[in-house]
């Protein structure tokens, strides 16, 4: 019955464009399972920021024309690459201070870790391709 209705949430909120369920939710069917919830969480991540590297790529080629059309005077894809850095720095920074909040054994840490790192990862491809 969960697993049907996490399917079905995860249908329903990429149809009505609404936000996608924690990351924890998608991996709930291994919740007494620390390593294979890992695993799906590590997976989870992995998808996230493949997605993530298409929107950097677009993102990257809409600077290039750009700084073309400007003859380089704002470095666009300078800045871009500046802006991509900095957010990776904060959110493995902000992700491990959310672990590092929480009292709790070191397989659930980890995976509130992931948890966090792919749904900022997920936030980021969105950010950068509604640009």
């Amino acid at each position: 019955m969960l697993v049907a209705f996490v399917g079905f949430a995860l249908f329903t909120a990429q149809d009505l464009n609404l936000p996608m369920p924690r990351p924890a939710v998608e991996c709930s069917s291994n919740m007494t399972n620390p390593r294979a919830m890992r695993d799906c969480l590590q997976d989870l991540l992995r998808d996230a920021e493949r997605d993530l590297d298409a929107a950097v790529e677009s993102a990257r080629q809409e600077t290039q024309v750009s700084d073309l059309d400007s003859g380089g005077m704002f470095d666009a894809a300078g800045a871009l690459e500046r802006a991509q850095d900095a957010w990776s720095a904060y959110r493995d920074a902000e992700c491990a201070r959310r672990g590092a909040l929480m009292f709790i054994g070191e397989d659930q840490r980890d995976q509130l870790v992931l948890d966090c790192q792919v749904t900022e990862t997920r936030a980021r491809t969105r950010e950068l391709q509604e640009m």
